[in-house]
């Protein structure tokens, strides 16, 4: 049977003078998905939907497809469909097309998806009105065949269990059953570059899903507790969750850095207010990477309230530390939402695997309140070598690179320098 995968697009549809490039990006980062599951398939654009040219293959293979590209953001729906092409039916330039085709095709679909006490409905839609009959007029015919050669017996129109959906147009016409939803959201690459402070804890990896939900690049820094051998930092969790979230993402980096420098320069030192001291810390070293990756915002896993660090003061004094913005977008979020999106992403096992997060290590008893010139006089004060913590950690940056789920480079810290 030859299929293809019909694909609606989300707010896409909405923009305007610019939607062909949206619609442009979301075709190659189609194209790019399919080819990471070993598929050339042809992805082309007709009015306001998308086409995949699956061609002659084995459902299964057409399914797997189908449900890999539904995880890629800028997708409201899509549908396999069985594709009957007009050039060679010739349903719409005769006067008596020969429809038995679809009619042979409705007949198996009704047997193999009937469920004994569920109801169905068919709907046709005519986009070429040189169809000969009305799509009211086609509904009934389907449905009548389905009611002769199936076991098929309750008809619901508006809440069907069972949909069987025909789209008629010029080129051919599309049979298929229930629609497969998207994530919705904008193409990956369409809205900008920007760095996530990933932990191993579920929230930064969801913030991350977020921002390329909303067509952002995501790459991702860490800091961690000790150098990781190059030869085993793949299986080290924080790898391991980019790699999930690449299948997302497409090309992502993470950059893995110590934090043992400012950790060593703070046990010297008798000073309050070490938690968020050591979070402006990391986001001035998120910050050089980031001119170098020409990333436009850093993102964080943050939730208001949530703990000590994320408290309005505590976020504040964030901000003041660099110049480049901070979202966060869970900001507002609750943990219950939080971790139903983890589960949904396949991430709750991986991100629930034990692991100590660089800021419970860093203190015990972390104040809820502070002040940007305070911690700013601090720094001035207390940690007088602070380009050269800033520098000392940049220069042992472990460097991962995925793409669609596959490493497809690595740098060890030491070896010359690559933000690629």
């Amino acid at each position: 049977m030859q299929y293809k995968i019909v694909v609606h697009y989300a707010e896409l549809a909405l923009k305007g003078k610019n939607r062909n490039e949206f619609v442009k990006r979301l075709r190659k980062n189609m194209r790019k998905k399919l080819a990471s599951i070993g598929h050339d398939w042809e992805v082309k654009s007709i009015h306001d939907r998308i086409f995949v040219e699956v061609g002659e293959v084995e459902e299964a293979v057409s399914q797997h497809a189908l449900t890999e590209l539904a995880r890629v953001p800028g997708i409201a729906w899509m549908s396999l469909v069985h594709w009957f092409d007009e050039q060679k039916y010739r349903f719409l330039r005769t006067s008596t097309p020969e429809l038995q085709p679809i009619h042979d095709l409705i007949t198996k679909l009704a047997n193999q998806h009937h469920v004994e006490g569920h109801s169905f409905a068919v709907r046709v839609k005519r986009s070429d009105k040189n169809f000969c009959m009305s799509s009211q007029d086609f509904e009934r015919a389907l449905a009548t065949t389905i009611f002769k050669t199936s076991p098929w017996k309750t008809v619901n129109l508006k809440h069907a269990d069972q949909f069987f959906f025909v789209d008629v147009s010029s080129r051919g016409t599309a049979v298929h059953l229930n629609k497969v939803r998207g994530t919705g959201g904008l193409p990956v690459s369409s809205t900008g570059r920007v760095l996530t402070l990933l932990s191993g804890g579920f929230d930064s990896p969801v913030a991350a899903w977020l921002m390329a939900n909303r067509g952002c690049n995501v790459d991702f820094i860490h800091f961690s507790a000790s150098h990781h051998n190059i030869n085993d930092v793949e299986e080290y969790k924080i790898a391991r969750i980019v790699k999930q979230l690449s299948e997302v993402t497409g090309r992502s980096r993470v950059f893995i850095v110590p934090y043992t420098h400012f950790d060593m320069a703070l046990l010297e030192q008798d000073l309050d207010y070490d938690l968020i001291l050591f979070r402006r810390f990391m986001a001035r070293v998120s910050e050089r990477i980031m001119d170098k990756i020409e990333a436009g915002a850093l993102v964080t896993g943050d939730n208001l309230g949530q703990v000590a660090s994320q408290t309005l003061e505590n976020i504040n004094s964030m901000n003041r530390a660099i110049d480049a913005p901070i979202l966060r977008p869970l900001l507002t979020y609750n943990k219950e939402e939080i971790i139903a999106k983890s589960t949904e992403l396949d991430l709750f096992d991986l991100c629930r695997e034990p692991y100590k997060d660089c800021c419970a290590l860093i203190s015990k008893s972390p104040r809820t309140k502070s002040k940007h010139v305070i911690l700013d006089k601090m720094e001035r004060e207390h940690l007088s070598n602070y380009e050269e913590l800033i520098q000392d950690t940049l220069d042992e940056t472990t460097t991962l690179v995925y793409n669609f789920g596959q490493l497809v480079f690595k740098k060890d810290a030491g070896d010359e320098d690559s933000y690629i």
